[in-house]
Protein backbone atom coordinates (compact mmCIF):
# COMPACT_ATOMS: atom_id res chain seq x y z
CA UNK A 1 0.00 0.00 0.00
CA UNK A 2 1.44 3.08 -0.95
CA UNK A 3 0.08 6.45 0.41
CA UNK A 4 0.32 9.71 -1.88
CA UNK A 5 0.57 12.68 0.39
CA UNK A 6 -1.08 15.91 -1.27
CA UNK A 7 1.26 18.13 -2.88
CA UNK A 8 1.36 21.56 -4.56
CA UNK A 9 3.02 20.05 -7.39
CA UNK A 10 1.73 17.10 -9.33
CA UNK A 11 2.93 14.12 -9.76
CA UNK A 12 4.15 12.32 -12.81
CA UNK A 13 2.38 9.53 -14.63
CA UNK A 14 3.67 5.48 -14.55
CA UNK A 15 3.08 2.48 -15.35
CA UNK A 16 1.74 -0.16 -12.82
CA UNK A 17 3.38 -2.75 -12.81
CA UNK A 18 3.11 -4.31 -9.53
CA UNK A 19 -0.67 -5.25 -7.87
CA UNK A 20 -1.02 -2.37 -5.45
CA UNK A 21 -2.84 -0.34 -3.40
CA UNK A 22 -2.51 3.21 -4.05
CA UNK A 23 -4.26 6.26 -1.77
CA UNK A 24 -4.52 9.71 -2.25
CA UNK A 25 -6.09 12.54 -0.41
CA UNK A 26 -8.90 13.07 -2.53
CA UNK A 27 -9.97 16.23 -4.39
CA UNK A 28 -11.72 19.35 -4.88
CA UNK A 29 -10.76 20.47 -1.41
CA UNK A 30 -9.91 23.93 -1.65
CA UNK A 31 -10.28 26.67 -4.03
CA UNK A 32 -13.46 27.51 -5.18
CA UNK A 33 -16.28 25.09 -5.57
CA UNK A 34 -14.51 22.69 -3.38
CA UNK A 35 -15.76 20.62 -0.28
CA UNK A 36 -13.58 22.39 2.58
CA UNK A 37 -13.40 20.72 6.14
CA UNK A 38 -12.95 17.21 5.11
CA UNK A 39 -8.73 16.93 5.04
CA UNK A 40 -6.54 19.31 7.00
CA UNK A 41 -4.26 19.89 4.41
CA UNK A 42 -5.25 21.78 1.23
CA UNK A 43 -3.52 19.69 -1.20
CA UNK A 44 -4.45 16.98 -3.50
CA UNK A 45 -2.61 14.00 -4.43
CA UNK A 46 -2.51 15.24 -7.78
CA UNK A 47 -1.24 13.97 -11.00
CA UNK A 48 -0.29 14.71 -14.97
CA UNK A 49 -0.23 12.39 -17.14
CA UNK A 50 -1.15 8.62 -17.49
CA UNK A 51 -1.58 6.11 -15.19
CA UNK A 52 -0.97 2.99 -18.02
CA UNK A 53 -1.97 -0.25 -16.43
CA UNK A 54 0.28 -3.46 -17.31
CA UNK A 55 -1.16 -7.38 -16.76
CA UNK A 56 1.80 -7.33 -13.85
CA UNK A 57 -0.47 -4.72 -12.04
CA UNK A 58 -3.30 -6.91 -12.29
CA UNK A 59 -5.74 -6.74 -8.95
CA UNK A 60 -4.36 -3.15 -8.26
CA UNK A 61 -6.96 -0.62 -6.35
CA UNK A 62 -6.81 2.89 -6.42
CA UNK A 63 -8.11 5.39 -4.40
CA UNK A 64 -8.76 9.15 -3.67
CA UNK A 65 -6.46 10.25 -6.79
CA UNK A 66 -6.57 13.47 -8.09
CA UNK A 67 -6.16 14.39 -12.09
CA UNK A 68 -4.50 11.58 -13.45
CA UNK A 69 -5.61 9.92 -17.04
CA UNK A 70 -5.54 6.09 -17.22
CA UNK A 71 -4.38 3.99 -19.78
CA UNK A 72 -5.92 0.66 -20.50
CA UNK A 73 -4.64 -1.97 -23.40
CA UNK A 74 -1.57 -2.70 -24.45
CA UNK A 75 -1.59 -5.91 -26.93
CA UNK A 76 -1.15 -8.67 -25.28
CA UNK A 77 -0.73 -7.21 -21.88
CA UNK A 78 -4.10 -6.26 -20.92
CA UNK A 79 -4.68 -5.51 -16.71
CA UNK A 80 -7.77 -7.45 -14.60
CA UNK A 81 -9.40 -6.89 -11.61
CA UNK A 82 -8.26 -3.37 -11.54
CA UNK A 83 -10.28 -0.68 -8.83
CA UNK A 84 -10.60 2.59 -9.21
CA UNK A 85 -12.61 4.20 -6.46
CA UNK A 86 -13.14 8.00 -5.63
CA UNK A 87 -10.73 9.43 -7.62
CA UNK A 88 -10.90 12.40 -10.22
CA UNK A 89 -9.81 11.75 -13.86
CA UNK A 90 -9.04 13.06 -17.14
CA UNK A 91 -10.40 9.74 -18.43
CA UNK A 92 -10.43 6.08 -18.98
CA UNK A 93 -9.05 5.64 -22.41
CA UNK A 94 -6.97 3.92 -24.63
CA UNK A 95 -2.99 4.72 -24.14
CA UNK A 96 -1.90 1.84 -26.48
CA UNK A 97 -4.31 3.19 -29.60
CA UNK A 98 -7.87 0.74 -29.85
CA UNK A 99 -6.33 -2.06 -29.80
CA UNK A 100 -8.78 -4.58 -30.69
CA UNK A 101 -9.44 -8.36 -29.74
CA UNK A 102 -7.90 -6.88 -26.02
CA UNK A 103 -9.85 -8.30 -23.22
CA UNK A 104 -10.26 -6.66 -19.95
CA UNK A 105 -12.29 -7.75 -17.19
CA UNK A 106 -13.06 -7.47 -13.63
CA UNK A 107 -12.77 -3.71 -13.76
CA UNK A 108 -14.88 -1.75 -10.83
CA UNK A 109 -15.39 2.16 -11.53
CA UNK A 110 -16.95 3.54 -8.32
CA UNK A 111 -17.66 6.60 -7.06
CA UNK A 112 -15.12 8.51 -8.76
CA UNK A 113 -15.52 12.10 -10.87
CA UNK A 114 -14.75 11.23 -14.82
CA UNK A 115 -14.54 13.20 -18.09
CA UNK A 116 -14.94 10.23 -19.84
CA UNK A 117 -14.99 6.52 -20.61
CA UNK A 118 -13.23 6.05 -24.42
CA UNK A 119 -13.12 1.84 -24.82
CA UNK A 120 -14.39 1.27 -28.19
CA UNK A 121 -12.49 -1.42 -29.86
CA UNK A 122 -11.75 -3.55 -26.29
CA UNK A 123 -13.30 -6.82 -25.43
CA UNK A 124 -14.92 -5.37 -21.91
CA UNK A 125 -16.57 -8.15 -19.82
CA UNK A 126 -18.40 -7.57 -16.11
CA UNK A 127 -17.34 -4.57 -16.03
CA UNK A 128 -19.00 -2.11 -12.97
CA UNK A 129 -19.16 1.12 -13.37
CA UNK A 130 -21.03 2.81 -10.27
CA UNK A 131 -22.07 6.21 -8.77
CA UNK A 132 -19.73 7.99 -10.92
CA UNK A 133 -20.17 11.60 -12.37
CA UNK A 134 -19.06 11.57 -15.64
CA UNK A 135 -18.76 15.31 -17.14
CA UNK A 136 -18.39 13.39 -20.61
CA UNK A 137 -19.88 10.33 -22.08
CA UNK A 138 -19.23 6.68 -22.41
CA UNK A 139 -18.29 4.78 -25.47
CA UNK A 140 -17.92 0.97 -24.61
CA UNK A 141 -19.21 -0.66 -27.82
CA UNK A 142 -17.23 -3.62 -28.93
CA UNK A 143 -19.25 -6.08 -30.29
CA UNK A 144 -17.40 -8.69 -28.06
CA UNK A 145 -18.12 -7.21 -25.02
CA UNK A 146 -20.08 -9.56 -22.00
CA UNK A 147 -22.17 -8.95 -19.10
CA UNK A 148 -21.36 -4.64 -18.11
CA UNK A 149 -23.23 -2.77 -15.54
CA UNK A 150 -23.57 0.89 -15.72
CA UNK A 151 -25.70 2.07 -12.56
CA UNK A 152 -26.41 5.40 -10.90
CA UNK A 153 -24.31 7.53 -12.89
CA UNK A 154 -24.47 11.18 -13.56
CA UNK A 155 -23.58 11.04 -17.37
CA UNK A 156 -23.15 14.29 -19.56
CA UNK A 157 -22.28 12.72 -22.97
CA UNK A 158 -23.02 10.72 -25.05
CA UNK A 159 -22.87 7.24 -24.59
CA UNK A 160 -22.42 4.43 -27.09
CA UNK A 161 -22.61 0.48 -25.58
CA UNK A 162 -22.41 -2.85 -26.42
CA UNK A 163 -23.76 -5.59 -24.02
CA UNK A 164 -24.36 -3.98 -20.66
CA UNK A 165 -27.09 -3.62 -18.13
CA UNK A 166 -27.73 0.19 -17.69
CA UNK A 167 -30.01 1.37 -15.15
CA UNK A 168 -30.84 4.24 -12.67
CA UNK A 169 -28.78 6.48 -14.07
CA UNK A 170 -29.70 10.44 -14.83
CA UNK A 171 -28.39 11.30 -18.52
CA UNK A 172 -28.45 14.44 -20.94
CA UNK A 173 -30.63 14.28 -23.57
CA UNK A 174 -27.73 13.31 -26.42
CA UNK A 175 -26.81 10.49 -28.69
CA UNK A 176 -27.49 7.50 -26.88
CA UNK A 177 -26.54 3.92 -29.01
CA UNK A 178 -27.05 1.03 -27.70
CA UNK A 179 -27.13 -2.67 -28.76
CA UNK A 180 -28.05 -5.82 -26.52
CA UNK A 181 -28.75 -3.53 -23.32
CA UNK A 182 -30.96 -3.25 -20.96
CA UNK A 183 -32.17 0.21 -20.32
CA UNK A 184 -34.46 0.24 -16.78
CA UNK A 185 -35.33 3.64 -14.83
CA UNK A 186 -33.09 5.56 -16.14
CA UNK A 187 -33.90 9.97 -16.36
CA UNK A 188 -33.54 11.88 -19.12
CA UNK A 189 -33.44 15.83 -19.75
CA UNK A 190 -33.88 15.37 -23.16
CA UNK A 191 -36.01 12.46 -25.11
CA UNK A 192 -33.47 9.75 -26.32
CA UNK A 193 -34.17 7.23 -23.38
CA UNK A 194 -36.69 4.04 -24.68
CA UNK A 195 -40.30 4.07 -23.46
CA UNK A 196 -41.29 1.93 -20.66
CA UNK A 197 -39.08 -0.12 -17.94
CA UNK A 198 -39.28 2.91 -15.70
CA UNK A 199 -36.99 5.35 -17.85
CA UNK A 200 -38.05 8.90 -17.70
CA UNK A 201 -37.50 11.53 -20.24
CA UNK A 202 -37.75 15.37 -20.47
CA UNK A 203 -36.52 16.33 -17.15
CA UNK A 204 -34.89 19.42 -16.68
CA UNK A 205 -31.72 19.44 -15.09
CA UNK A 206 -33.09 22.58 -12.79
CA UNK A 207 -35.65 20.21 -11.60
CA UNK A 208 -33.54 17.19 -11.06
CA UNK A 209 -30.39 18.74 -9.44
CA UNK A 210 -29.24 21.42 -6.51
CA UNK A 211 -27.21 22.98 -8.90
CA UNK A 212 -23.94 24.77 -8.40
CA UNK A 213 -25.31 27.82 -6.69
CA UNK A 214 -24.35 27.26 -3.12
CA UNK A 215 -22.58 23.91 -3.89
CA UNK A 216 -19.25 22.08 -5.11
CA UNK A 217 -18.24 21.58 -8.16
CA UNK A 218 -19.45 17.81 -7.20
CA UNK A 219 -22.02 18.87 -4.90
CA UNK A 220 -23.99 20.21 -7.55
CA UNK A 221 -25.09 17.23 -8.85
CA UNK A 222 -27.17 16.08 -5.57
CA UNK A 223 -30.68 16.27 -6.32
CA UNK A 224 -33.15 18.76 -5.10
CA UNK A 225 -36.43 18.46 -2.85
CA UNK A 226 -38.78 17.11 -4.99
CA UNK A 227 -36.66 15.39 -7.68
CA UNK A 228 -38.50 13.12 -9.80
CA UNK A 229 -35.11 11.13 -9.37
CA UNK A 230 -35.48 10.42 -5.77
CA UNK A 231 -36.97 6.78 -5.21
CA UNK A 232 -36.96 6.63 -8.94
CA UNK A 233 -34.29 3.72 -9.33
CA UNK A 234 -34.57 -0.04 -9.85
CA UNK A 235 -35.36 -1.87 -6.75
CA UNK A 236 -32.22 -3.80 -5.75
CA UNK A 237 -32.16 -6.01 -2.67
CA UNK A 238 -35.31 -4.79 -1.56
CA UNK A 239 -34.50 -1.48 -1.81
CA UNK A 240 -35.71 1.33 -4.03
CA UNK A 241 -32.89 3.63 -4.63
CA UNK A 242 -32.75 7.00 -5.77
CA UNK A 243 -31.03 7.67 -9.67
CA UNK A 244 -27.81 9.21 -10.10
CA UNK A 245 -24.81 9.12 -8.39
CA UNK A 246 -25.47 9.67 -4.84
CA UNK A 247 -28.32 6.81 -4.60
CA UNK A 248 -28.10 3.52 -3.58
CA UNK A 249 -26.63 2.76 0.41
CA UNK A 250 -23.29 2.77 -1.08
CA UNK A 251 -23.47 6.53 -3.13
CA UNK A 252 -20.57 9.03 -4.47
CA UNK A 253 -18.87 10.58 -1.71
CA UNK A 254 -17.88 14.16 -1.78
CA UNK A 255 -14.17 15.15 -2.68
CA UNK A 256 -13.50 11.25 -3.09
CA UNK A 257 -12.29 11.06 0.61
CA UNK A 258 -10.62 7.95 1.05
CA UNK A 259 -13.20 5.40 3.76
CA UNK A 260 -9.52 5.25 6.01
CA UNK A 261 -9.17 7.25 9.25
CA UNK A 262 -8.53 11.07 8.20
CA UNK A 263 -7.85 13.30 10.67
CA UNK A 264 -8.75 16.58 9.58
CA UNK A 265 -8.55 18.59 13.34
CA UNK A 266 -6.73 17.58 16.40
CA UNK A 267 -6.79 19.16 19.79
CA UNK A 268 -4.55 18.01 22.58
CA UNK A 269 -3.47 19.89 25.62
CA UNK A 270 0.50 21.57 26.26
CA UNK A 271 0.93 19.92 29.41
CA UNK A 272 -1.41 17.48 31.86
CA UNK A 273 -0.23 17.54 35.83
CA UNK A 274 1.96 14.36 36.37
CA UNK A 275 -0.31 13.08 39.07
CA UNK A 276 -2.89 13.03 35.95
CA UNK A 277 -4.68 9.59 34.90
CA UNK A 278 -6.57 10.95 32.01
CA UNK A 279 -5.98 13.46 29.21
CA UNK A 280 -8.60 14.91 27.19
CA UNK A 281 -7.40 14.92 23.53
CA UNK A 282 -10.02 15.91 20.62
Amino acid sequence: TLYIEGSATSYAGFTLDKRLVIIGTGYFISGSDSNPGLQLGNSSSFGSGYIIFDSTGSGSTLIGLDNFTFGVGQTGSAADNITITRCRMNSISAYYGNVANTIMAGFKINKCYISDISLNTYTLTNWEVTNNILTGGITMNSAQNINNLIRNNVIRGQMNLYSAYFSNNIITGTTFTTVNVTVKNNISNGSNLPVGNGNLNNQADAVVFQGLTGNSTDGQWRLKAGSPAIVAGETISSITPDCGAFGTADPYKLSGIPAIPTIYSLTVPASVPSNATTMPIT
